[in-house]
Parts: C-alpha cells; structure tokens; sequence
C-alpha cells in the first residue's frame, strides 16, 4: 500500500542535499536556479506539512472530575505556561544599591 505523499524526513534530506549542492559551488547558474526551484517547492511542503501536524496535536489534560479530556493544541497558551525568559538584564528593582 503506497502512499503518494512523501514523508517529511526525506524531503527534509532532499533539501538538505540541495543546500549542500548550491552551497558547493560546483553546479552552474543554470543549475543552482533550478535547484533553488526545487528547495523552495520543497520548504513549502515541508512547512505545510508541519502545519497540518500542528493542527493535529493535542493535549491531554485532567479535569476537574479527574477525567482525561483533550483540548487542541494552542501555541501561544503553551509559550505562556512556560513563563517569562531571563533576557540577562537587571531590572531596576534588582539592583542592589
């Protein structure tokens, strides 16, 4: 049972080899256009293809009740829960004097 759509992986390595190759120098400008075509058909795939998975992942998290119950996935509520990052600076109210 074939399936028509490739897998992320291998298109993630045909694009990886593409990048290789232009990045060698050793192909044409002819060439490294077409390349080119083809890794930016590549990165949109690719990109949709994370997307749908996106789209399809899902939390699962407790209740009140203690049941299990699943709730999409939101990004932004999950860089929230992570909490502020330390950027390295001191705020004013750190300062000792």
């Amino acid at each position: 049972m074939a399936t028509s759509r490739r897998k992320f992986e291998d298109e993630f390595k045909d694009l990886e080899g593409i990048v290789a190759q232009i990045d060698s120098g050793e192909l044409s400008l002819e060439d490294s256009i077409t390349a080119f075509e083809r890794g930016v058909g590549l990165v949109r795939s690719l990109n949709q293809k994370l997307d749908e998975v996106e789209r399809k992942v899902e939390l699962l998290m407790h209740n009140a009740q203690g049941e299990l119950k699943t709730t999409p996935y939101d990004p932004a509520a999950a860089k929230a829960e992570s909490g502020p990052k330390d950027d390295g600076h001191k705020k004013d109210d750190d300062i000792p004097f």
